[in-house]
């Protein structure tokens, strides 16, 4: 298919401009309801004690009513999110996003022509997922040997995290912190990498070497 060429200028217009910077405030990795709905639509819901550990102070009375309009409610002790809700239209427009902005060479001549630093946005996501998990201070250096492990081997065992030194509750804890950050899957005592993840491995690794984990 020919590209489609409308102008002879080499800048980016003012509008477009706008547009590209209204999209970067709106990323999952940088906007935190946008999180939210995509933490949300990615793992099929967050048990609600640890939905509200992990946005302590961005839900609000005034964001609640904003988030039950767009079809965030709880089932039981679960938050989630709607299908086909607004919320969820939204959150799954991301997938389309990820893939407008996946071409490394087309992001290069946006950034170039409008002085702006276009990231890939499903790295960028990947990373602030990983970062939130390491960072932990209570969990986060087993969540890293936890994801080395699954980057080579794509799941382990609960029996096998205890070998390696980790104790039960832990083990299980790890499994459970990965899962409502959508990097794991966490089923019957077996931890294995989101499908987002087994399918983007190669970013995965990226961001661990990144974060001076390999």
């Amino acid at each position: 298919m020919k590209e489609i060429v409308l102008s002879e200028k080499t800048g980016l217009s003012k509008n477009l401009r706008e547009f590209f910077l209204a999209l970067l405030a709106i990323l999952p990795s940088r906007n935190r309801v946008i999180q939210i709905l995509r933490l949300l639509y990615e793992t099929g819901g967050i048990d609600i004690t640890s939905f509200r550990q992990m946005f302590r102070g961005v839900v609000d009375p005034h964001v609640d009513e904003v988030l039950g309009k767009l079809g965030v409610y709880i089932d039981k002790d679960t938050v989630k999110l709607k299908y086909m809700s607004l919320g969820w239209i939204i959150a799954d427009l991301y997938n389309d996003i990820f893939d407008f902005l996946n071409n490394d060479d087309f992001r290069r001549k946006v950034s170039e022509a409008s002085g702006l630093d276009i990231p890939d946005p499903l790295e960028e996501w990947i990373y602030i997922k990983l970062d939130t998990a390491f960072k932990d201070p209570v969990h986060g250096e087993n969540a890293k040997i936890v994801m080395k492990e699954l980057l080579n081997k794509t799941s382990i065992t609960i029996n096998e995290l205890i070998e390696k030194g980790l104790n039960v509750g832990e083990a299980y804890v790890i499994g459970d912190v990965l899962k409502t950050l959508g990097l794991a899957e966490h089923i019957d005592g077996i931890i294995r990498l989101s499908p987002q993840l087994i399918e983007n491995r190669d970013v995965l690794e990226r961001n661990l070497k990144r974060m001076g984990i390999s």
